[in-house]
Formats: C-alpha cells, structure tokens, sequence
C-alpha cells in the first residue's frame, strides 16, 4: 500500500522489485560406496574426511580385503576426494543385504538364561570391536521414569534406597491433576552392632522390627569378627512368650530387645550383629508408604490411584548397588556406562542414549539381573559376527542413487565402480534426476587396467565422464581407474563452472599406467578423460563421453547450462505465489537478467537472450515461461533451454 511521505507524495514499494537470485551451488559431491561402519541407505552430509572415518571407518586392506574378495571402497574414494579440493560431500553407505550383518552379544543370568541380546547400532565389521564388561555395580541403579498404568501395589525393583531425589507421583486420568506426595519407607536397618546395656541385655535401636525372613539375620561374632552363631530364618520369634529353645532367639517387638537362650547369651568381648526390616506406621493423608526391601506402596485412605480412572503413576528412584550391576561398552574413543538391576532396564537405558548398540530384552527372563564377571567382545562364540556386505550389487549402489534423487548434489560418484558393472546405473540416475529438476553430472572409471579395455567402453552421454587410468599408492597398491574418478570428481568440484579442467593437475601418488601421446590421443578420440604425467599428474582433455563435436562434450558446458537453470529456479522462487501479471513477470525478467548477467561478468556466458512470458491460461494456473539462448564460454554454440515455472 503507498504510503504518504508529505501531502501530495506517495511513495508505493513493490517487493519484487526487491528480488534478486542467491549464490547457487555447483560443487556438491554425492558418492555411494560400501564401508565397515556407518548407517546404510542414509544420505550423510561430512565435515571432513576426519568426520568420514570417524562415521564409516578407515578402509580394509586393498589386496586383502576382509571379506576375501571385495575391497571397501567409500572412505578410500572419499581420501581421493577431499584431497582434489572437495569441501561440500554427501556420502551414502551401501552394503549387500543378505551379507551385512550386525555384531552381537547375548548378556546372560548366572544361569546361563539370555535376559538381553545386544547388536551393535549399525551392520559392519566395526561391530566386532566392541568390548563389553560387566562387573557388580560401584553405585547404586537410577530408576528414572518408571510408569505403572495398572498394578500400583509395588514398584518393579527393589532393594530401594532412602535418598531425597526419589520421586513418586500420580497423574489422576479423570481431572489431570499431579499429586506429589512425600515418601515414607519401611526401612531395613543393616549390620547394627548391638552392645548390651548396664544389665546385659541387648535392645535395637528400632523396636518396630518387621517379621521378614529374607532380611532378619543375627550373628553373634567375637572380638575379632569371626562369626559364632547366625539366627535366621525359622531361629527367629516375635513378640512376647516363652524363651526361646537353643539355636533361636526371641525379638521383643513392643521394646526391641533381643532375647538369647540362655547358654548362648554374648559373653563379654562377644558382639551382636543384626540385620532387621524396621516397620513404620500407615501413610497419612499427602504420604506414599514404601518397602525398600520388595517394593511394595501403600497410599493413605482414598489416595490411591484407580485403574478405572484412567491414573498414571510415575517413579523415580535409587536402588542399592548390590542389586546391579555394571554394563561398560566401549569402542575407540567412546565408552558408555548403564549400571542396571535386570534385562529390562539395560534394554531401557541402552535405547536411550547409546551410540554403539541397540538391546532387545528376552521374552522370558528379561527380569534377571545380568551375570556379573563378564569381559568379552561382540561376535565372539556363539554370537554373530558383524560382517561389512562389501559385495554390493548394482541394486544396491542404485538404491544409494535413489536416496540422493531429491537432493541438491551436483556431481555423483560410485566409489570403486567401473563403466562396465555400473554404466547403466549411473545413466539412469543423471537422466532421471535431469527430468525432475535435478540436474548433475557422473563420474565413474573406465574398466580393466590397458589402454585397450579402457577404449572398450559404450557410455555416449554428456553428463558422464569417465576416467582413466589407474591409481598407485606409495606402498605400491594399485587401485583401478574407479578410484582416480572420485579424485577427478573432486577437481571438478572445487573449480568454477566455466573453468576447463584440461590440464588441470590431478593429487595422485601415482599412475598405475603411463599412456604415451598416441594412447593419449586414442583416448581422447573415445571420450577417455584420460591422465598423464606432466610436470606432476595433470588432466590430459576435460571431456564427457558425448563425443567430439557435440554441444556438451566440455565439461564447462554442461556445467554451465546446469549452474544456469539453477539460478534461473533460485531467482524465480521468490515470485511463486504472487501475482502473475505482466508487471510481476517484468520484476522476474530484471532479477533473471541481473543473474545471468552476473554469469557474464563471472566469463561464464559470453552472452545470452532471455524472454518470460505467459498465456491467459498459465496466467490462470501461476504458470511462466522461460526461454534462454545463452552462449557457455568455450563453446561455439548457442544452447536455447526454455523452462516452465510453476
């Protein structure tokens, strides 16, 4: 709407005369390869080749590889990469379905059940180094969050420890309201030395002594602690009545005194060690009653949560370290901790927070605490070894394509493919993805290790560039002419579009085939972007596999073309929604102009015609032409590419 600036003067600004194209990407790498580590299937945008072997691992040994046959190839093309400039890559990891597998461990009881099976997070090879101990616990088990929707009479772990971070709650399900409430506990009083008083009686400190079997234990030791009676289970009597019979001894519930047969009463310098469930009255109204030794809560009258209301009660809380024990999994750098009570809670805290291994609790005895005195590695004896699938197919390294078809990737490479195996499979994604908007360019090796069989190949495409020869390494390894096109993806990747890359130089330790300049000229004859050695390793032509003469055999052009209707998108994007007319279509014109022009002024067009127009009826459905004549620098033709906008 225009504004009044003074009486008379209105100053009206229209946005989109305020419209002008952003940077456009023409560097970005895509490369599908199989690796030890790292998800499958998931495109993963790196930071660095430090960032690619942290993610994927570092690669097998080229002639001795660890499947026997099938060399890793993705952090090795990756290396390739980034050392010919690469800086923006997306990586994907392929693997071979029916050999990948995932490392596993079975955690088992003192029994020798299986409360807990643990795989390592992703398939690979990297799996079998993960070590796993388990110990008795050094600290007491955090319980967080525990939910009990039915079956509110007890806790699902115990011994609970009294500590003012447990937490109880209920979330009433009719009315939403929280009730906290103040925590109570039916406690055990462990190892109490009780000394006789003036007359040689012995008392607790606590007379409200619970009759529980599995806790009570009374032993009578000497001066030096070495045990002289123990009185427990089915040796202890309660209350008021006659004196107990030798091997037992009477508790005085109403004063906590400690009866002894007569002839087994503590001499002087004997002491008396015990080790009692200490009762505690009702909860009152706002108190939740807990028994540490099982449990068990009981909430005051008309309190307690009601299944048919729909009430939530959550937990949270300590149990004694004598209970847990210690899960410690570690792998390189990373080393994780879960001191837990049984299968269930080791499954819980795993799926939580690990980064190594995901947990799956057994059926049956997941309720058991884990053995403890365990050190071992996943994949030892009977459990799976994690196995890399670096015998992908071209189904798979195609899949790997499929998940980058929607991603703005500029350049594509298959790590350690050749035009042979996978020609095919890359032709069909350039020419699938340029119908949908997302136009790139290929590069992959040519096939064999002569000048022959590189000659042999049938690519005729101009967006796939095929690369020769081979790589050696300085420990002599020769690596197939597969490997020197991800370090010609790379070269391609940090120049311009409108820069040559003929006789550009290549980072390569060194050749595995020196091609004279008539095997040079063979190759270039065949679309071979061949490299030679000259003043270091240089590219010989920057050539697709179109062929001689065609408009796209230049690397530039397609490149070109490709970075221009990038832009002309970008630069429209902002005009998607407004209004369609001629006005709005003149302000799309100036901002296009001002792009292209940009790409003038950058040499990468040597000229250019631009129209936008529309009919009534892409009027009517937000619809616009776009026709450009442009002339790519290096090239003698004039390239009409004519886009409909919507």
């Amino acid at each position: 709407m225009a504004e009044m600036i003074i009486p008379g003067t209105y100053i009206d600004v229209r946005a989109e005369g305020l419209i002008s194209a952003g940077r456009i990407a023409s560097g970005i790498v895509g490369i599908i390869g199989t690796a030890s580590s790292g998800k499958i299937g998931t495109p993963i945008t790196l930071s660095g080749f430090a960032a690619a072997r942290e993610i994927f691992g570092l690669p097998d040994d080229f002639n001795n590889p660890e499947d026997g046959s099938n060399p890793l190839t993705l952090v090795r093309a990756l290396q390739l990469l980034y050392n010919n400039g690469a800086t923006n890559v997306i990586a994907v990891r392929v693997a071979k379905s029916t050999t990948a597998a995932n490392a596993t461990f079975s955690v088992k009881d003192a029994d020798g059940h299986r409360v807990a099976e643990l795989s390592a997070v992703t398939a690979g090879s990297w799996g079998n180094d993960i070590k796993i101990t388990i110990e008795n616990a050094g600290e007491p088990g955090r319980i967080s969050k525990e939910t009990h929707t039915s079956g509110f009479a007890s806790l699902n772990h115990h011994r609970i420890l009294v500590n003012p971070s447990n937490r109880i709650q209920v979330v009433r399900g009719d009315t939403k309201r929280i009730d906290d409430f103040d925590i109570v506990y039916k406690i055990i009083s462990e190892k109490e030395e009780v000394t006789p008083n003036t007359e040689g009686r012995f008392f607790l400190a606590n007379s409200t002594v619970a009759a529980v079997a599995s806790v009570n234990t009374f032993k009578v030791v000497g001066a030096t602690g070495d045990e002289i009676r123990t009185y427990g289970d089915g040796h202890i009597l309660y209350g008021a009545g006659a004196a107990p019979s030798a091997g037992e001894i009477r508790i005085d519930t109403a004063t906590g005194e400690v009866i002894f047969e007569a002839s087994q009463k503590p001499s002087t310098g004997q002491k008396l060690i015990a080790t009692y469930a200490v009762d505690h009255e009702d909860p009152v109204s706002g108190q939740i009653l807990v028994t540490v030794w099982n449990g068990d809560v009981e909430f005051a009258s008309g309190e307690a949560p009601q299944v048919v209301n729909g009430d939530v009660l959550n937990a949270s809380y300590l149990i004694d370290q004598r209970n847990c024990v210690s899960v410690l999994l570690s792998c390189g750098q990373v080393n994780e901790k879960f001191t837990v009570p049984d299968g269930n809670m080791l499954v819980s805290m795993i799926s939580q927070s690990s980064r190594l291994v995901t947990a799956v609790a057994d059926a049956t005895y997941r309720g058991n605490i884990p053995k403890a005195d365990v050190n071992g590695y996943f994949g030892t004896g009977s459990n799976i070894r994690g196995s890399n699938g670096a015998d992908a197919d071209e189904n798979d390294y195609a899949a790997g394509l499929e998940t980058l078809s929607n991603m703005l990737v500029n350049i594509v490479v298959l790590a350690g493919q050749d035009a042979t195996a996978m020609g095919s499979t890359i032709l069909s994604h350039l020419q699938t993805t340029e119908q949908t908007d997302q136009e790139r360019i290929g590069v992959i090796g040519a096939s064999g290790d002569t000048v022959s069989e590189f000659l042999g190949h049938n690519l005729a495409n101009g967006r796939c560039i095929i690369a020769a020869p081979g790589i050696t390494l300085s420990d002599g390894t020769k690596l197939p002419p597969s490997y020197t096109a991800a370090a010609v993806a790379g070269l391609i990747s940090s120049l311009p579009v409108q820069t040559s890359l003929t006789n550009r130089p290549l980072n390569v330790p060194s050749l595995s085939l020196y091609a004279n300049r008539a095997e040079q000229e063979q190759l270039i004859k065949r679309n071979v972007l061949a490299i030679a050695r000259k003043e270091g390793f240089r590219v010989v032509k920057g050539i697709t596999t179109e062929g001689e003469g065609q408009p796209f055999s230049a690397i530039p052009t397609r490149r070109i073309v490709d970075y221009a209707k990038y832009g002309v998108r970008s630069a429209a994007n902002p005009y998607i929604g407004r209004l369609n007319n001629a006005r709005v279509r003149a302000a799309l014109k100036a901002t296009l102009d001002a792009f292209l022009t940009r790409m003038v002024e950058d040499e990468a067009l040597t000229g250019y015609e631009l129209e936008v127009s529309a009919t009534r009826a892409q009027e009517i459905s937000g619809e616009v032409s776009v026709a450009m004549t442009i002339q790519p620098t290096f090239s003698i033709d004039f390239i009409r590419v004519v886009m409909t906008l919507k």
